[in-house]
């Protein structure tokens, strides 16, 4: 039994075979969740180049066990605020959000390495969100969030999801190349007249919405991986920096149906089987890039 979603029926026949479960997603009652799959992955494909670029694999993660303690206290307010229940999203969202700030502002006031800070936050985040999510039911459901939780996603998820993914595209187009410039080198894009210091923020704010709002779909455990090995299997594959994020782009989004097909299938969980298909392109792509001559380092 699948720990993340019931198997697909199609008009009440339970779904055995690929082209079941291309209808369940085209046409039936799964074609949220595909949408759904499809905005995050588009929306961590579109950031993960700058997300290798600058080194903020570890960042995206602290900011992803960071989302338990946000939803945890959405639940406990929404006891004392019934009727709110998009709250544990919004407060999820915004604590990532806010994390994310924090870890940024003292790695400029802080004589302590960016690494030492990331392990603190990603420690006392999760501890928090033990604590509350504890507080709020014991640790029922909880492998929902650490594993993500597809079948519980509607239109309403896919219509936040498709946001996400609009406001992640248009920061890529807009900022991209300064904020690349930025991670060649910070003293460089200041003379060039960069604010490194707001577009440093801008992308972590950004980062804590992708993550945040893509831990419903993918699970605290998995997202980190969305957001690092698209770039990394692109980067084997082309040479042109515009290419490199159409490269991770069109990777993260045929790791996203590939995997959810996949776990159908072999009846998997979701998000690992995502997670191991994205693996299994960046091995095939460092075959070829290294046939190609063109090894590469992510």
């Amino acid at each position: 039994m699948r720990m993340d979603m019931a198997t697909p029926t199609i008009t009440g026949t339970r779904a055995t075979t690929m082209n079941d479960y291309v209808a369940y997603y085209l046409a039936g009652s799964g074609s949220a969740v595909l949408v759904s799959v499809l905005c995050v992955a588009l929306a961590s494909g579109a950031l993960s180049p700058i997300v290798v670029a600058n080194r903020m694999a570890f960042f995206s993660d602290a900011v992803a066990h960071s989302s338990l303690a946000g939803v945890a206290l959405g639940m406990l307010m929404s006891a004392w605020i019934p009727g709110l229940t998009t709250l544990p999203v919004l407060t999820m969202a915004g604590f990532g959000v806010c994390v994310a700030l924090v870890i940024a502002t003292l790695r400029q006031k802080s004589p302590l390495a960016l690494d030492t800070l990331l392990g603190v936050a990603m420690a006392g985040s999760l501890a928090l969100g033990l604590v509350l999510y504890h507080r709020v039911r014991g640790y029922t459901d909880l492998h929902g969030f650490l594993l993500g939780q597809v079948s519980l996603l509607g239109w309403a998820d896919a219509a936040l999801m498709a946001i996400n993914a609009a406001i992640s595209l248009a920061l890529v187009a807009l900022f991209s190349n300064k904020l690349t410039l930025i991670a060649v080198s910070r003293n460089l894009a200041q003379a060039r007249g960069v604010s490194v210091a707001r577009h440093e923020y801008l992308l972590i704010v950004m980062l804590g919405l992708v993550v945040s709002i893509s831990v419903k779909a993918v699970g605290i455990l998995m997202v980190n991986a969305l957001l690092v090995v698209p770039a990394a299997t692109a980067r084997h594959l082309v040479r042109s920096f515009a290419g490199l994020f159409w490269a991770s782009m069109a990777v993260s989004m045929i790791a996203g149906v590939a995997g959810l097909l996949i776990g159908d299938l072999l009846n998997l969980p979701t998000a690992p089987a995502i997670v191991s298909t994205s693996v299994i392109l960046f091995a095939a792509a460092w075959v070829v890039g290294t046939l190609r001559g063109h090894g590469g380092q992510a």
